[in-house]
């Protein structure tokens, strides 16, 4: 080899040699375009024809990978997207199902051979398929802010067509949403939500519906069993019967966790008024969130025995 590369070597100096040089060198790529090599390609599984009455499960196999060997300029050409794997399951039966693969399963140019296909073959199982109609129901993670509370939600459409296994049909009575984050939408929102199957084989038409849902301060009543009966401003001398009263607020829970009673929320109002006994009710300075849903008694007897300057 040594002594022939000498030659043409010597040799290219003239036109002789410079043209077999060009031979050697166009042969040299033919030879190697020639050569074999191999190539794994990944294939996707397709089903074609599937019976309305039945649906695929147990399916494990999403695509199959495809060893391929033959000539480099064949091989390598090769468009992977182009090839897919179509099953035909036309006159297929309920319960498990195997279909072998061999090089005819492939759309495969001429010229290349099939040196492995993994896995050899594609096991199903196939069961009886129902469909109906089901209302939704939304899915709710997390809390609302302390103090708040979902105060309307609504869906549209209300019920969506769901399709799956017969048995697993019979069970259901509705469908979820996906988990909705209340705590991320603290004004509450309008938008597309998708529904879940939780793993099982169901599918929805449509697959999404519009939820929208808000949030309201949270309502809630505070009692205040023996809260101090007196009078604001008076400087004068007085006493009280009874001298405390029982109290029952309602309101937000942010305002009414915090609320204290005393004289200036709570009073009697003696105002301008001469020693004697007076049956009196109560006055009260709250905040305009908070009611009084409850109170006993309703009037106090109140004797003032001087009045201050």
């Amino acid at each position: 080899m040594k002594r022939l590369w000498e030659k043409i070597v010597s040799l290219s100096g003239s036109n002789l040699g410079l043209k077999a040089l060009a031979l050697i060198i166009a042969m040299g790529l033919w030879l190697a375009g020639h050569r074999d090599i191999e190539r794994a390609i990944e294939v996707p599984v397709e089903f074609r024809n599937i019976p309305s009455d039945l649906m695929v499960l147990d399916n494990h196999v999403d695509f199959v990978v495809l060893r391929l060997s033959g000539p480099r300029t064949l091989v390598s050409t090769i468009d992977s997207n182009e090839m897919k794997l179509a099953l035909d399951l036309k006159g297929a039966k309920p319960g498990l199902a195997s279909y072998p693969l061999g090089s005819s399963s492939f759309n495969i140019p001429r010229g290349v051979t099939t040196a492995r296909i993994t896995p050899p073959a594609i096991n199903l199982r196939l069961e009886p398929a129902a469909q109906r109609m089901l209302p939704v129901t939304v899915r709710f993670s997390g809390k609302p802010p302390s103090g708040y509370r979902i105060a309307a939600i609504a869906v549209q459409p209300e019920r969506v067509s769901v399709r799956g296994p017969a048995e697993e049909m019979r069970r259901l009575t509705s469908v979820e949403t996906v988990p909705v984050d209340i705590e991320e939408s603290p004004g509450g929102f309008k938008r597309k939500v998708r529904l879940s199957s939780d793993g099982k084989p169901l599918s929805f038409s449509p697959d999404q519906v519009e939820l929208s849902f808000s949030l309201e301060e949270e309502s809630v009543a505070r009692r205040f069993p023996r809260v101090a009966v007196r009078a604001k401003d008076f400087t004068g001398a007085y006493s009280v019967d009874p001298p405390s009263v029982y109290l029952r607020l309602s309101g937000p829970k942010r305002i009414l966790e915090k609320i204290e009673l005393g004289v200036n929320q709570v009073s009697l109002n003696l105002k301008g008024r001469k020693a004697g006994v007076y049956n009196m009710p109560l006055t009260f300075s709250l905040p305009p969130e908070i009611q009084v849903v409850e109170q006993k008694p309703q009037r106090f007897r109140v004797h003032i025995t001087r009045v201050g300057r």
